[in-house]
């Protein structure tokens, strides 16, 4: 075994069990890497792994499987500080962002810094919360950008808040619930909500038997809205086309009320806020491209504040 790629065979062959599927997930054909672990194993003189029906790591096996994460981890973290001390206009940044930020200034910033440095490759993911926190957890994206509320009191992360405020509960103009002077949360539960979760806070709220509004998760014990939206824009469309609720902060309520004939309901829900930020793991490194991201997303918060259009 002389080579990294010796040792991402032998950790996908240890994680999938299955030769057809360890070799779709390098990207390699199967006969390669059959080619590859016989190799390794004549050059160690043992056995890695049996083969009878069930592919099984040997006791040289499971001693390799156990060390191979965190040396192609190193060995990944190696390649990326080459990639920082490069510099801003080259490498590949990850961004996993939640619904809201991308839609109030994540895209956006996303496509400033392609026009300032169009040679970096930039993947861009919007996803819920938990989501984005296990991609940063887990050395996925270098940066996530989502609901920062659990991710501040996590021992392996740091976070920087970006915006904190109230979220109004919104409904097309015709909706039956907008004719009335007062709504309740009871009136609510009984309308399907749109979105991406139910805040956490406000499942001890909420009515435990079946109701329009949602469900929880028996898994995950996550809320879950009836329906289900990854991003913003669809919530807004999906609103402004049914009786299903959903929830805006003022910034973009002002932005989506006149042109989709949206709504605030008269009612004040103090557990339902928008608190989200930068999150990455604590001692690594952001890369320059990453930190130019956050510099735009700043400046185009303070610009959202402000009512001013885009630069």
């Amino acid at each position: 075994m002389n080579s990294v790629r010796h040792l991402e065979i032998i950790a996908a062959l240890g994680k999938h069990r299955h030769f057809g599927k360890a070799a779709e997930a390098l990207g390699i054909s199967q006969p390669a890497l059959t080619k590859g672990l016989h190799h390794i194993e004549e050059t160690l003189g043992v056995r890695i792994f049996d083969r009878g029906g069930v592919v099984e790591p040997t006791v040289f096996g499971g001693i390799i499987i156990e060390r191979a994460e965190a040396i192609l981890g190193a060995f990944a973290e190696l390649l990326r500080e080459i990639e920082l001390t490069k510099g801003v206009d080259t490498g590949r940044l990850f961004l996993s962002v939640g619904a809201y930020p991308a839609e109030i200034s994540g895209q956006d910033a996303v496509g400033m810094l392609s026009r300032v440095h169009p040679s970096i490759l930039c993947d861009f993911s919007v996803k819920d919360w938990p989501a984005v926190l296990d991609d940063v957890l887990n050395a996925r994206c270098d940066l996530g950008f989502a609901d920062i509320t659990k991710a501040c009191t996590h021992p392996e992360l740091e976070t920087s808040l970006v915006r904190k405020c109230q979220l109004f509960v919104v409904c097309r103009v015709g909706h039956p619930l907008a004719k009335l002077e007062r709504v309740t949360l009871e009136d609510i539960c009984e309308f399907p909500w749109a979105g991406v979760y139910i805040p956490n806070a406000a499942l001890a709220l909420l009515p435990k038997e079946s109701k329009p509004f949602g469900i929880v998760d028996p898994v995950t014990g996550h809320g879950l809205p009836r329906v289900r939206v990854e991003t913003i824009s669809g919530v807004k469309h999906i609103v402004s086309h049914s009786d299903a609720l959903s929830a805006l902060p003022q910034v973009l309520l002002d932005r989506y009320e006149r042109e989709l004939n949206l709504k605030a309901l008269p009612l004040a829900l103090p557990w339902l806020t928008l608190n989200y930020g930068f999150i990455w793991r604590r001692g690594r490194s952001l890369s320059p491209a990453a930190k130019k991201y956050k510099a735009i997303v700043q400046q185009i918060e303070k610009q959202v504040d402000k009512g001013r259009p885009l630069a």
